[in-house]
């Protein structure tokens, strides 16, 4: 750093010293002592007065609520509220019974349908639910003509089990889908309670299709059914001669089966019996001769 010429040491005391001289002797600054305050001498009469203070006001409130009750008159029954619109008590609609007369679910499965306005549905049982021995299938085909405006697979399964008997979804698991000939198939893993005891059972539902296809299967003995028999035993539905479908639900039911499922085992195994051969005029024949008498 550069210094001016005429800028020393010597300068700068002086300048000091003239600084001193004008601005004077200057008192050292100390800290100054803290003001002590006396502790606060509790008044009990003061909380006493706030308590009575308090106590007459409730107790004004009090008198006036009362004064104000008996000068107003109690309402009379022509008085009384009564609205002025009221919403009417909307009953769901009935159900009637019809012919079960549009599917078939194997020969083993029997049949019930209901309609209501824009509704069918045709129900279709194979089993009990208290064989534990033999499995349990309850199939619900439902043709509205309306979209299936319901939520989860769960709502749909406590619906239907209430419907079969007063059953109840004691506990569900896994999802999952599984594909048949009608479209992808949603799962869940239940088990249906009920007086008879408990099930371990597989839900399904196809909500997509025109017809739509709810229910459940359950294995014998407490075991789950398997994957693929859910799908056959959707995959076996197949309309009756002659029944009176919509070109949809009927083109849906025309769809090829799944390879992976067998075909459906016949009404009865007994041999047919074959018609004689016939026997030839011209047909050599064995000689019988009468033996010779004696």
């Amino acid at each position: 750093m550069r210094q001016r010429p005429d800028f020393d040491d010597a300068a700068l005391e002086r300048a000091g010293i003239a600084l001193a001289q004008d601005i004077g002797p200057v008192e050292p600054l100390l800290p100054r002592p803290l003001r002590r305050v006396s502790p606060r001498v509790p008044r009990p009469w003061r909380a006493a007065g706030r308590t009575l203070g308090a106590a007459a006001v409730i107790a004004l409130l009090s008198v006036l609520a009362s004064e104000r009750r008996a000068a107003d008159p109690p309402l009379s029954g022509e008085a009384a509220f009564v609205p002025r619109f009221a919403a009417p008590a909307v009953a769901p609609p009935a159900w009637s019974a019809v012919a079960a007369d549009r599917y078939r679910l194997g020969e083993e499965a029997a049949g019930s349908a209901r309609v209501q306005p824009g509704l069918r549905e045709d129900t279709l049982t194979a089993g009990t639910f208290a064989a534990q021995e033999a499995p349990f299938l309850r199939l619900v085909a439902a043709e509205a003509a309306e979209p299936d405006g319901e939520g989860s697979l769960f709502v749909t399964l406590a619906r239907r089990a209430a419907e079969a008997g007063g059953l109840s979804v004691a506990r569900t698991g896994e999802r999952g889908q599984l594909t048949t000939r009608f479209g992808a198939l949603d799962t869940v893993d239940a088990t249906l309670a009920g007086e008879e005891g408990r099930r371990a059972c597989t839900a399904f539902r196809l909500g997509t299709a025109p017809l739509r296809l709810e229910g459940w299967l359950c294995a014998p003995l407490g075991q789950l059914p398997e994957p693929q028999a859910v799908a056959c035993a959707v995959d076996r539905l197949t309309p009756l001669p002659g029944a009176g479908l919509t070109p949809a639900v009927a083109e849906m039911l025309a769809q090829p089966r799944l390879p992976a499922c067998a075909p459906e085992e016949p009404a009865t195994t007994a041999a047919v019996p074959t018609g004689r051969r016939p026997v030839r005029k011209n047909a050599a024949r064995v000689r019988h001769s009468r033996p010779a008498s004696p």
